[in-house]
This record gives structure tokens, sequence and C-alpha cells, in this order.
């Protein structure tokens, strides 16, 4: 009786896969137009995380990003693909006493792997796999921000991570990112050494905590005249000896930010910009800035600034009008 060939075939097969990888990658995604296939954010050369914030108060976040993506078929031409994004392809961990967490579609993503559905496609391609330049690709918006947050235990060295760069995310299709560095699309944050633990925080006061325009008149009404300006206050304090800077943002919670200027929902005639009350830079609202350092003996820092009121249309309505600014602190 013969000896059945089924277990050779079985290893036959799997050299031929070993000796055919390209077989398993199925599309590759660059930017458009300059064909990257990385992007990173530096971290600052130090970023302060105080000891006593709570698990889950973000330490840095990263700007906006508006990706214009291209990807396009790497094999199986015949095969609709769904485009992924992979978290920590590399499979690290980032440190400890923080974790990386991505915004994507509004949503925030705190799980250190997995992937999630961005819901765009590459379609299937009818031409040969000679011809795999000739399907057509996907062409979409990434639209997302990356943040860090303080999560777990504070190491006891101060030191929350010993990277230098952390991949945060690759684009990839079903089978799975790819283990080729460069192919296809990544994120990448720089410098995580730079994260540092200190003792205390920072106590925020603004003074006062809502401005009042009172009654104004409807008189010599014209775009870009200021038609007040009201002074408030950012004072802050620390209870401890730990040395750091601050920097500040400030955050348009509600009404909408047009340029310099944070315009009410309800009256659209005014605007509302603030001015740094000693240099009198204009502060772009949801920008950071530098706020004060906390250093040696000072304790405290009071930093002055003016709300000014703006017309922004050369007939405006009468009515009342209100906007909400939130201030976010970050350390250094």
């Amino acid at each position: 009786m013969n000896t059945p060939q089924r277990p050779r075939w079985c290893q036959l097969l799997f050299v031929a896969v070993l000796l055919s990888p390209a077989s398993c990658f199925a599309l590759v995604c660059k930017t458009q137009g300059s064909g990257q296939t990385l992007i990173r954010d530096d971290l600052d050369s130090s970023v302060a995380i105080a000891a006593t914030l709570p698990d889950g108060d973000i330490v840095w976040r990263s700007p906006r990003h508006d990706i214009h993506v291209e990807c396009a078929k790497d094999g199986t031409p015949g095969v609709q693909e769904e485009i992924f994004v992979y978290l920590n392809p590399d499979n690290l961990q980032i440190g400890q006493g923080i974790r990386a967490g991505l915004t994507l579609g509004g949503v925030d993503y705190l799980q250190s792997g997995g992937r999630i559905a961005t819901g765009q496609f590459l379609p299937v391609c009818h031409e040969a796999e000679a011809d795999i330049d000739a399907c057509p690709k996907a062409i979409f918006n990434l639209g997302f921000s990356v943040f860090i947050q303080k999560f777990g235990p504070t190491p006891p060295s101060g030191v929350a991570s010993d990277l230098q760069d952390y991949r945060l995310f690759q684009l990839d299709s079903l089978s799975g990112p790819n283990p080729l560095p460069g192919h296809t699309f990544s994120y990448l944050i720089n410098n995580l050494s730079g994260l540092r633990f200190v003792a205390c925080d920072a106590q925020l006061q603004v003074v006062p905590e809502t401005v009042e325009f009172g009654t104004i008149a409807i008189a010599r009404v014209g775009v870009g005249n200021v038609i007040d300006r009201r002074p408030f206050y950012l004072t802050t304090r620390r209870s401890c000896d730990s040395p750091f800077s601050l920097g500040a943002r400030f955050r348009a919670v509600t009404g909408t930010v047009s340029g310099d200027f944070l315009v009410p929902a309800a009256n659209n005639g005014v605007g509302i910009r603030i001015v740094n009350g000693l240099g009198g830079t204009i502060l772009r609202y949801n920008e950071p800035f530098h706020l004060a350092d906390m250093l040696g003996d000072t304790q405290t820092a009071s930093v002055g600034f003016n709300a000014e009121l703006v017309w922004q249309t050369s007939a405006p309505k009468a009515g009342p009008f209100e906007a909400e600014v939130m201030v976010d602190l970050f350390y250094k």
C-alpha cells in the first residue's frame, strides 16, 4: 500500500508561501502627491507630567492632521480590500505611567493594539497581475490627532519612557500590518524620552471667571472695529519645588472659531479675540502658547490678557450673546 502524500504536499505549499511574501501584501498607502509613507510629530524637549494628576488627564496632544491618502493595489487584484488603521504595529510597550490614544472620526481609541476600520475600500481590479499599476486607487482624507494620557502607576525613576520613537499606527489591509518598514503609511511620535514626572501640578485661576461686556450700543459700526475690551488674568500656583514651565491654550467650547475670532452662536455680528496684555500679540483659539515658568523660588505667576469685542459685519443685529472658552494647561 502506498504511503499517503498529503503531509509532503502541505510542506511544499508552506515553502512556496515563504518564497513568495509579496503575495501576502494587498495594498500600499502613501500621501497623495508627495508619496510619503511616514509622518511624525516631535514632543517638546521636555514634557512634564504632574504625578498628582488623575488617570486619564491628557498631558500632550498633537495638532490635528488632515492627510490626503492614496492607496493602491500591491497584490491580489481580483479582491476588494478594506483599509484599516493598525495600532502599535511594532507591538511595543510605550512606557510606564502613560498611554497613547488616537482620535479618529471624533472617537477616542485607547487600546494599545488591534485595528480600526476607516470605512474606505480599495475596489476589485480586473487588470492582470502584470498591469497592477493600472488598477483603480482609493483616495480619501485621513483626519486624526494623537494624544498621551497619564495612566497607571508613576515610575519610580520619574522617566515615563525610554523610547525615542513610537509608531502609533499604520494603514493596511485585512491581512494585517506589513512588516516591511516604510512600505505603507505610518504615523510616529519622536522623543518620548522627554516625558518626565514632577511632584505636583499647578493650580489655575481665571480672574474674573466671566468677562462681561455689558450693554453695547450699535454705533460706529465697521467691520474690524474694536467695540470694547475687558482685561482678565490667568494666575497659577505650585505647591512643590519641582521646576517646570507651563503652556496654555484657549479652547472654544461654544460658538464658532473664525480666524482670530470666536463668534457667538446667537449673534454673528460680533467676534471675540484674545490679546496678550503685555505685547499685544493676538492668541489664536485652540493653539498652545507659553504661559509661565515655575522655576527656582517662583511659586505664583499671573499673566494679563484682554478680551476684545470686534464688529464682524456692517449690519449687526440686536440681541444678547455669549461664548464659552476653556483654558487647557500643558507642562514642560
